[in-house]
């Protein structure tokens, strides 16, 4: 196999590597050990994991003096979940460098959350242990910044399902029924389509690669419709 030309990469990274090879490994899927016996990026993915946490987790301590510890826990997970560190290796270009076998890469495999968000990892600990915890700090927060400021939104703070189901307890003595509409994608693939109902009236729909993702997104689509005084709700009252 020829050896990929990582500069451009690394201009986009704003890292220059003192050990190439290092990137090189940390862009290599799996199926590339299995086919032509390059050694994988699993270990740096799993080095990479951790560095992430540990940034991300300092990023809101400090972002968020306020906050307690189970929604600083939230708004981690929220930020290094697989599709966030997905969009993430897209928008920075890892994804177009990843280390495909034909057969993976013929089969989608680029486009899979699960491939990106291990490679972004991955590339993560590469420059943790090439540049130091430092430059792989910033780097991380440069890269996940839109996520950090999507989280810090007040309204991805709690939980979405938690806060429909107070609000229309209250409100309409009525639980929220979910409803998956569609799925579609591969069994390692799947995406959810869900919408949230109130007495049969739809509320919100969501989409993720999850159903808990998607429920969760439809109850936010929800809570946005019920607080939008511009839009008329007719929920039936209960006889």
């Amino acid at each position: 196999m020829q050896r990929p030309n990582l500069e451009l990469l690394q201009t986009r990274l704003n890292v220059r590597f003192n050990h190439e090879e290092m990137l090189v490994r940390a862009l290599t899927h799996r199926s590339m050990e299995a086919e032509e016996g390059l050694p994988s990026n699993e270990r740096l993915e799993f080095l990479g994991d951790a560095v992430v946490g540990l940034v991300i987790g300092e990023a809101f301590y400090q972002l968020c003096p306020d906050v307690h510890e189970g929604t600083l826990a939230k708004l981690r997970a929220f930020t290094v979940s697989e599709a966030r560190l997905a969009a993430a290796a897209r928008e920075s270009g890892i994804a177009d460098f990843v280390l495909l076998s034909p057969t993976v890469e013929h089969s989608g495999g680029r486009d899979r959350n699960s491939i990106l968000s291990d490679a972004f990892e991955a590339v993560i600990g590469a420059v943790y242990l090439d540049q130091g915890l430092s430059i792989a700090s910033t780097l991380v927060r440069r890269l996940l910044a839109p996520a950090i400021a999507e989280a810090q939104n007040d309204s991805l703070r709690g939980d979405y399902k938690s806060a429909l189901q107070e609000h229309v307890q209250s409100t309409f003595q009525v639980l929220p029924q979910y409803k998956t509409i569609q799925e579609s994608g591969q069994d390692h693939d799947k995406t959810f389509l869900v919408e949230v109902y109130l007495r049969g009236v739809p509320l919100g729909t969501g989409t993720g690669k999850s159903k808990k993702e998607a429920e969760q997104l439809a109850a936010r689509a929800a809570i946005t419709a019920l607080n939008d005084a511009d839009r008329v709700l007719e929920i039936p009252v209960d006889l």
